[in-house]
């Protein structure tokens, strides 16, 4: 293996596989020293082909497809595999030393990939898993084949960015005159209650809201069953929140209104590769 010197970890997800390279023994700074990769997780061959550009000396996995990836590339590089929430937390810490924020301890992390998964980061980084929900990137996908035919992310993200599901949900205010009832007006009664447009716009928008808001109100309940000061900040972070503007807008504003801060961890997507580099470095994962 002499003048082999990278190292990468990958998270190896349901939709996506997510993966970084760096050099090794080296920092894992995002993104001045990272190389990433983003593809389907169903085509391995694509990671194969990414991994022979690269001097890789050693493989970390986690997620779903961690064991499949490591028997497809059984012989390449030592490779090893490791806890996926455990992975979410180390590589957390490591985005949040270049994020603009500090997170309350504890605080939830929610990984927001083709499901939901809520953790729990306690004192000195220890990770718990609180709750989750079916509801995610996987649900946009699913509810985008069969209503608007199509399953492209950004051409998805686009169309929820031009739209407005206010013609597609029921609001309080369309139930409700003003002072009747002690909620907003403008939060969602049903979700694609309403259906006044079959605009491909609007329609992205509203699927978009209904996994934003149920996902958020999910994790702001949890956070509130912390006891005082008050809530637990909510940091969202996956692949699904990938350029879609409207899915945060949405996130920021039903956690606000549930009670908690919501939080945004940069370059989240490669969150739990950049964990699973992390943890082997530091003996945490297990050789197949």
């Amino acid at each position: 293996m002499a003048g082999i010197q990278e190292e990468a970890g990958f998270d190896i997800g349901a939709t996506l596989a997510k993966g970084v390279v760096v050099p090794r023994g080296g920092s894992a700074d995002f993104p001045e020293k990272l190389r990433t990769y983003l593809g389907p997780s169903g085509d391995l061959s694509l990671i194969a082909a990414f991994l022979a550009g690269h001097p890789v000396a050693s493989l970390a996995v986690t997620g779903a497809g961690a064991g499949r990836l490591a028997s497809a590339l059984k012989g390449h590089a030592p490779i090893a595999i490791t806890d996926e929430f455990e992975a979410w937390g180390e590589g957390e810490r490591v985005l949040l030393a270049r994020a603009d924020f500090v997170p309350t301890t504890p605080h939830l992390l929610v990984s927001l990939g083709t499901g939901t998964s809520i953790l729990r980061v306690g004192q000195e980084g220890r990770v718990a898993r609180v709750g989750g929900t079916g509801l995610g990137g996987g649900t946009l996908r699913g509810f985008g084949q069969l209503l608007l035919g199509q399953i492209d992310h950004d051409a998805l993200t686009t169309l929820a960015g031009q739209g407005d599901r206010r013609r597609i949900d029921l609001l309080v205010r369309d139930l409700y005159q003003s002072g009747e009832i002690s909620l907003q007006g403008n939060l969602t009664a049903s979700n694609l209650g309403r259906v006044s447009s079959r605009d491909s716009r609007d329609i992205a928008h509203a699927i978009t809201g209904l996994v934003a808001e149920n996902v958020a109100l999910l994790a702001a309940a949890l956070s509130r069953q912390e006891a005082a000061p008050g809530p637990l900040d909510v940091v969202y972070a996956g692949s699904t929140l990938l350029r879609n503007v409207a899915l945060k807008d949405i996130l920021a504003f039903a956690t606000s209104v549930g009670g908690a801060r919501a939080r945004f961890l940069p370059h989240g997507e490669f969150v739990g590769a950049i964990g699973a580099l992390m943890r082997a470095r530091k003996g945490e994962a297990r050789v197949p």
